[in-house]
């Protein structure tokens, strides 16, 4: 009776060891800001060199490492299970649209740490290798003109377009075969960017950096800017078919000049790519950005994310250069020919 007991106790000691719930540090706002800083699960895989897996519950990914290592979340809690070990995350684990999760970054952190990962581990600096010396400003010093955005032509001079590159910073936008919409559309705006500016045109940005400004505040932008044309730039997902490719055009029902902005720049983008031409088309959600800005205004979509040839293709340099030349002479078409307004 008494050896039952000792081995009884023994067996209860050892499994409330087993459910200790480890906490994961969580991200520190004085170095990475207030924001919460995400990352998506299939990102986090693909930076790992890892897989992931629904499964084994109903509720659950599984995230394996080549080694055989297993952590498992669960949707909508903040727990994680580390080969048999529970820690607790920053926040819930957040399902998102073509099976992914959304997860905290500091969870990231901290598992790259555990598995000897150190060179993956994000921090705002990450990317900085540049040293750079400060040097005092002078009280009456004027800034230097940008040589790189210097103005070449004048073919858009008198236009002022508001470039919007869409999701940003906590939102990620659609995933698909780990690439991240933001990581996609922000570089062939900013590069549509120069090529307005060097055209003569004033842009006007909603953002230049991987940043997340509110639908609303998108909008305010625009108007605030009294801008003549409004362009946003986005890349799509088609949750239930990895097999549908091309690019697309929205704009508002309601506009007569926003269809044919629409128009000219599927012609453009039809003339610079062999991605299928999926058309202009009138917007059936009620996008806000199209419907609460007050100028011409299109919408559009580079390609799908969800088809792994095109998510690879859409993350290359010389085809969002591609892409961005192709927006621009949309723009040139359409503005040239008189048919931008200021109202709807």
């Amino acid at each position: 009776m008494r050896t039952s007991l000792i081995l009884f106790a023994a067996i209860a000691l050892f499994v409330a060891g087993c459910t200790t719930t480890g906490q994961i540090p969580p991200q520190d706002p004085l170095v990475s800001g207030y924001e919460p800083r995400n990352i998506m699960l299939s990102e986090m895989a693909s930076e790992l060199g890892w897989t992931y897996e629904t499964g084994p519950g109903a509720y659950d990914y599984t995230l394996l490492s080549p080694q055989g290592d297993q952590l498992i979340f669960r949707i909508g809690t903040d727990y994680l299970n580390i080969n048999g070990a529970r820690w607790q995350q920053e926040r819930d684990a957040v399902e998102k649209r073509g099976n992914d999760l959304m997860l905290p970054e500091s969870t990231f952190n901290y598992v790259c740490k555990h598995f000897g990962r150190h060179d993956l581990v994000r921090t705002p600096l990450r990317e900085s290798k540049i040293e750079y010396k400060l040097e005092p400003i002078g009280k009456t010093e004027a800034p230097k003109p940008s040589v790189e955005n210097k103005a070449t032509s004048t073919v858009l001079k008198g236009l002022t377009i508001c470039i919007d590159a869409g999701h940003g910073g906590s939102d990620p936008g659609g995933i698909g075969n780990g690439v991240s919409e933001k990581q996609v559309v922000l570089p062939v705006a900013l590069m549509l960017r120069d090529l307005c500016e060097s055209a003569s045109a004033k842009v006007i940005m909603t953002r230049t950096t991987d940043v997340y400004p509110d639908l609303d505040d998108r909008c305010d932008i625009a108007n605030g800017g009294k801008c003549d044309l409004f362009m946003s730039i986005h890349a799509n997902i088609a949750p239930n078919d990895d097999g549908v490719t091309g690019f697309e055009v929205f704009y508002n029902k309601n506009s007569v000049p926003g269809g044919e902005f629409a128009k000219a720049l599927a012609v453009a983008m039809d003339k610079a790519t062999t991605s299928p031409n999926r058309g202009a088309k009138k917007d059936p959600r009620g996008l806000r950005v199209l419907e609460k800005t007050k100028m011409t205004a299109t919408l559009v979509e580079l390609g799908f994310l969800s088809n792994a040839g095109e998510a690879k293709t859409l993350t290359q340099k010389d085809y969002q250069e591609k892409m961005a030349a192709a927006l621009f002479e949309g723009v040139v078409n359409f503005w040239t020919k008189g048919n931008a307004s200021v109202s709807k």
